[in-house]
Parts: structure tokens; C-alpha cells; sequence
């Protein structure tokens, strides 16, 4: 199961519908890019 979270009334959620709202829900996981000259973080 993946934490999913709505856009509109920023719910939490695993289900595919926000119960609150009725919109769609989105993956609430951020993908991280990698950027090939990015500065080393200290």
C-alpha cells in the first residue's frame, strides 16, 4: 500500500479517492532527480 495524499484539501490517504473531498489522490512520495553538477550538500 502506498500513502497517497489529495491535492485539494491536503488529506492523507491509502485509498485512490480523498473521503473528505471526492477528488482523485496522488502518491504523496517525493521523487527525488538527481542533478549531475549539483554542489555536494555539507
Amino acid at each position: 500500500m502506498k500513502l497517497k495524499k489529495c491535492k485539494t484539501c491536503n488529506l492523507y490517504t491509502l485509498k485512490e479517492i480523498c473521503s473528505k473531498c471526492n477528488k482523485k489522490t496522488s502518491d504523496a512520495h517525493y521523487k527525488f532527480v538527481r542533478v549531475g553538477n549539483a554542489p555536494k550538500s555539507k
